[in-house]
């Protein structure tokens, strides 16, 4: 059976709707499932046809795949309300870290600050907690952080508040901090674990993956939880 492009199109999108609102295939979908599809209904086109469509088949993938992933991040993890305090005392992350948790808390800090190249984010003041929601145990580590820039946009924007469990072991499509090499520490999603490293992925289309190592210096932990800005 002989498909014109545009029909190649309206079936790409039926099949994209298909699978983003459908629970069980959702977490199945990568770019390589949708570059086959295209490729599969692409199959009784011209070659000179194929060629054409080659580049528009490869940007719906990424569409598709960076829309899945918004709408599993949104429904995982729902934005909460934001309740913060004073610090009771102004101390290094490392210090405030244990006396946060034992008052049921998380030190904050504002990662625009805290994450410039070259700094050690365990040695910034806090001079803020975030209240743990009730329904998260203080038994693990934790830190609070305020985001900044688009990167992570639609699920984060600039001034949204992230709590890591530290020490966490990041899995496909969790949202994690990272640390970068002259770059200081980003919020990234998986996108893949190949080899022992990490693809790291924004939401935002403008900004390229990133790939770090799988190991304890790079990752600090992953997002559990979400806040708005005031």
């Amino acid at each position: 059976m002989m498909y014109d492009e545009e029909t190649v199109d309206e079936l790409m999108r039926v099949v994209a709707a298909e699978i983003e609102v459908s629970e069980k295939n959702a977490p199945a979908l990568d770019e390589r499932m949708l570059d086959w599809l295209g490729e599969d209904l692409r199959a009784g086109m011209s070659g000179s046809e194929r060629v054409r469509d080659e580049i528009g088949a490869a940007a719906f993938a990424r569409r598709v795949s960076a829309s899945i992933a918004v709408r599993r991040a949104e429904r995982i993890l729902p934005p909460r309300e934001l309740r913060h305090r004073a610090a009771p005392i102004v101390a290094t992350v490392s210090k405030a870290i244990v006396e946060s948790s034992r008052q049921g808390c998380a030190t904050m800090l504002d990662l625009a600050v805290a994450a410039g190249s070259g700094r050690e984010l365990w040695e910034e003041p806090c001079e803020r907690w975030l209240e743990l929601p009730e329904d998260i145990e203080p038994s693990a580590r934790f830190l609070a952080l305020r985001v900044s820039g688009d990167s992570m946009s639609p699920v984060l924007e600039s001034r949204d508040v992230i709590l890591i469990k530290l020490d966490a072991s990041p899995a496909i499509d969790d949202l994690v901090v990272a640390r970068i090499p002259d770059q200081g520490y980003v919020v990234k999603r998986v996108a893949s674990i190949r080899n022992g490293r990490l693809e790291l992925a924004s939401f935002n289309p403008d900004y390229k993956p990133l790939v770090v190592a799988r190991q304890r210096s790079s990752i600090l932990g992953t997002v559990i939880a979400r806040f708005r800005h005031e």
